[in-house]
């Protein structure tokens, strides 16, 4: 049976030059089905790199810190984890509900220290052009600011009175 597992992308990233993009190592947490549950929040150079970030994830699982919140501009709900208080994951997608990513999440969090780590790296390519084509401007990826979600109060109305049944 096989089980969740760190896999490694290499896939273009922004380069040190506007509209340059360079091949970089991203990391993906994929649960036993195949579905991306997680994956890393940096680039790296080279392969090893970012193995031994993975690998220091895992030995330092303990101490990891999660956030759920919303993505102001959809509404969405997203979770990272952070450890030292810098972000090393986030969700591999957005949520419509809070109860979704709140169990992706915990699927996470659970494959997390004992998910086998991969050999090797995939490549991937976000688009379809030929390599004869120019690259265009590229964006710096932009940093998504959570907004917790804020406590549920319920409060009665002034205006209504209780029914007779109810009181009493």
């Amino acid at each position: 049976m096989q089980h969740s597992r760190f896999v490694f992308l290499a896939a273009p990233m922004p380069g040190p030059q506007q509209g340059q993009l360079v091949d970089g190592i991203r990391w993906l947490l994929v649960s036993s089905n195949n579905r991306p549950l997680g994956r890393g929040t940096a680039y790296h150079e080279v392969y090893a790199q970012c193995r031994e970030s993975v690998l220091e994830l895992q030995a330092n699982a303990a101490r990891i810190v999660a956030q759920e919140g919303t993505v102001p501009a959809s509404g969405q709900w997203v979770w990272r984890v952070q450890l030292d208080d810098v972000p090393v994951a986030l969700s591999s997608r957005s949520y419509l509900r809070a109860r979704e990513c709140s169990y992706n999440l915990e699927r996470f969090l659970e494959a997390l220290p004992h998910a086998e780590v991969a050999d090797g790296t995939r490549t991937v390519r976000r688009d379809r052009r030929r390599a004869a084509e120019p690259v265009s401007a590229v964006a710096e990826p932009a940093v998504v600011r959570l907004i917790p979600p804020a406590r549920l109060t319920y409060r009665l109305p002034t205006r209504l009175t209780p029914r007779k049944r109810d009181a009493g």
